[in-house]
């Protein structure tokens, strides 16, 4: 009885490898592979303003930045003692499977000692909040940028009375 279920399991293994072995034979298949080198496509993340603005008043120029930008600048004139104004823009997420966390923006205030500068985010689902840490955009998401400018003292000439502001961030991949 024990040398019969050998004598068996050493059938099934030899009828296994004569099966590879004829399909390998029959087979036209060829898979050769030659000090090959996967390497991925170093590229920008496409996290950039969209272009679209709200809320540009007399008081503010339009933002200008060039196409698939990370910075904008406007400037702001003619605001009265403690007079806020604000422009509103988007942030497009143009990849389509990566999501992006975008840092706290770097904002360029060329005229600080008289206008102070506060930077809002409002992602697609939420509302404005002070943008005081970094920032998840998810792949092909828009959200919403408000820079609000106000006037903290009262300008003596008029080269004080006007600040141009420059508004940059960087995004990261998220993993």
């Amino acid at each position: 009885m024990k040398n019969r279920k050998s004598i068996l399991a050493l059938a099934v293994v030899a009828l296994v490898l004569v099966l590879g072995v004829g399909y390998a034979v029959v087979s036209s298949q060829t898979l050769t592979i030659t000090n090959a080198t996967a390497t991925a496509q170093d590229t920008t993340l496409k996290v950039v303003y969209d272009g679209v603005n709200y809320g540009v008043t007399g008081k503010i120029t339009a933002i200008t930045s060039a196409d698939d930008s990370t910075s904008a600048t406007f400037t702001v004139t003619g605001l009265v003692l403690h007079e806020t104004v604000s422009a509103e823009f988007e942030i497009k997420n143009k990849e389509t499977d990566v999501n992006a966390s975008i840092a706290v923006p770097t904002i360029e205030n060329t005229n600080s000692n008289y206008f102070e500068v506060k930077v809002y985010y409002q992602p697609s689902d939420g509302s404005y909040a002070e943008w005081t840490g970094a920032q998840t955009l998810n792949a092909q998401a828009t959200a919403k940028v408000k820079v609000e400018v106000t006037l903290k003292r009262t300008p003596v000439t008029s080269a004080e009375s006007t600040s141009t502001i420059n508004i940059s961030y960087v995004a990261s991949p998220i993993d």
